[in-house]
């Protein structure tokens, strides 16, 4: 059953590119404009996700998420808040709300689907393990209420994380349990042996909790003291599941899994046999997943390379016996179906074509538009790089566009700046989500000076910003009009 997402954002065509973004890779969507209307609708509505703008007309993000806890749908609703703000402060204040994650407008698709899938995934966990602890516990409840204290305990670990945030995983955590319990099998172990090292795979990065999303989804090379801030996640993990004292195990896999078979790896440099044997199953499963599934740094990469990587890493990185158990896993997966699930069309980039596939057409169009003072790579990248959908977004702001500069025009008249903050807040994310760069500057600068209720500067610059808008709005209506019709 796909995942109901609950947007509200009081700009239309935010709502327009997240219904586009989240639809489009199996959600279910529900938009809305205001906050006053997403609590009417969780009145009797229970989303599994709500993504909340701060900045609104009415009442702002935090307040909603206040008024949230009045309904029974909305008190353990997680939520993500969406804002063109890039402080820290924001962020803080987003996170100190209750608010799981924030994200920036305008949305980059894959990162907006990460922190979603992200999540989901974090509370999908949570649900999936206490109804597998449950069941396990169910099993052997006549002969012993062991499973029944680990049940509560593990539980009870998850609930002290649940407030974290996770930005690594993207079932990440399943896969490598998946992989690890097929190795383990393969190596002879026990069903019971199995079962253990697949809890220990599902827990092997709650570490990772501890670090700052901004250092686990940098896309460049780590800085030394980034690196150094990663290598804590294994110290962190072990320390939140060593209090499970009715299985010990489970901290062994997140402790030691960075461990290397030379004795290169982290935090305590064990060699060969002296890392556990569980740990060093786990080593082999998240080397693995980490190559066939898509990182901030990287896409999936070649079955092939991922092989090569691994033989390469025998004797040195890996167990020996243990990357033989993933290399013959992989020869056996001939189509390539052991790797993280990533839609058709976003792994062959849809949306390629342009009015029936004419590249020429779509350069001219393009061309001409950045010519007009629009930002396309810019504006592609916020649009998946689809042509199609991006020409969807440009033809939603000129058609907006009126609207907007008399909203601000009004609310510049009556001295309203709090309402012209929030309007021009809204066209900076817009501006730039199609690429209007130098428009979404202004609007920056200007939202600014209406924070401060800088009257003068606004009566000053508030000229240029519409006489700014209307140019860009020319220029994609000329574009449009040549080459779409």
């Amino acid at each position: 059953m796909g995942y109901n997402i609950a947007v509200a954002d009081d700009d239309k065509q935010n709502l327009r590119l997240a219904e586009r973004i989240l639809t489009g890779n199996g959600f279910g969507f529900e938009g809305f404009t205001s906050g006053e209307d997403l609590l009417a609708y969780i009145e009797h509505n229970k989303p599994d996700l709500i993504l909340l703008d701060i900045h609104m007309t009415g009442i702002d993000g935090f307040e909603t998420m206040q008024r949230m806890q009045y309904f029974k749908n909305g008190r353990n609703t997680p939520v993500i808040f969406l804002t063109a703000d890039d402080d820290a402060d924001t962020e803080t204040k987003a996170l100190a709300a209750g608010a799981m994650d924030f994200v920036v407008k305008p949305f980059v698709a894959s990162v907006l689907l990460l922190r979603v899938r992200n999540t989901i995934e974090l509370i999908r966990l949570q649900t999936d393990l206490k109804a597998e602890v449950r069941a396990k516990t169910n099993e052997a409840f006549k002969e012993h209420e062991r499973n029944e204290r680990l049940s509560l305990q593990v539980v009870q670990t998850l609930a002290g994380t649940i407030d974290a945030k996770d930005k690594y995983t993207n079932g990440h955590s399943s896969r490598v349990a998946e992989y690890s319990r097929e190795i383990a099998k393969r190596a002879g172990l026990s069903s019971k042996e199995q079962d253990e090292i697949y809890m220990m795979g599902l827990l092997h990065d709650v570490g990772k909790i501890g670090v700052p999303d901004q250092v686990i989804n940098k896309p460049a090379k780590l800085t030394e003291e980034e690196y150094d801030i990663i290598k804590t996640h294994p110290v962190t993990g072990y320390d939140i599941l060593k209090n499970i004292t009715e299985m010990p195990k489970l901290a062994v896999g997140a402790r030691w899994h960075h461990e290397r078979y030379d004795g290169n790896g982290y935090p305590d440099g064990l060699s060969g046999t002296e890392i556990p044997a569980e740990a060093r199953i786990i080593a082999v499963a998240d080397a693995y997943d980490a190559m066939s599934s898509r990182r901030s740094y990287h896409s999936v990469f070649a079955q092939e390379f991922v092989k090569s990587e691994l033989i390469n890493g025998k004797g040195t990185q890996f167990d020996p016996v243990y990357a033989d158990i993933m290399l013959a896993m992989i020869e056996e997966d001939k189509d390539y179906k052991m790797r993280e699930f990533i839609p058709e069309e976003l792994e062959e980039g849809e949306g390629q074509g342009f009015a029936e596939g004419s590249s020429e057409k779509m350069f001219t169009f393009l061309s001409m538009l950045d010519a007009g003072g629009i930002n396309t790579a810019l504006g592609m990248k916020y649009c998946m790089n689809d042509v199609n959908f991006y020409t969807e977004m440009l033809n939603e702001f000129t058609t907006s566009a009126p609207e907007r500069e008399e909203m601000l025009t009004a609310s510049l008249n009556a001295g309203d700046w709090e309402k012209y903050r929030v309007h021009v807040h809204s066209l900076r994310s817009v501006s730039k989500t199609i690429g209007a760069d130098e428009l979404s500057e202004c609007a920056r600068q200007l939202e600014e000076a209406a924070a401060r209720m800088d009257g003068a500067y606004l009566m000053a610059r508030h000229a240029e910003l519409t006489g700014m808008l209307q140019s860009n709005v020319g220029s994609i209506l000329m574009a449009t009009s040549m080459y779409l019709m």
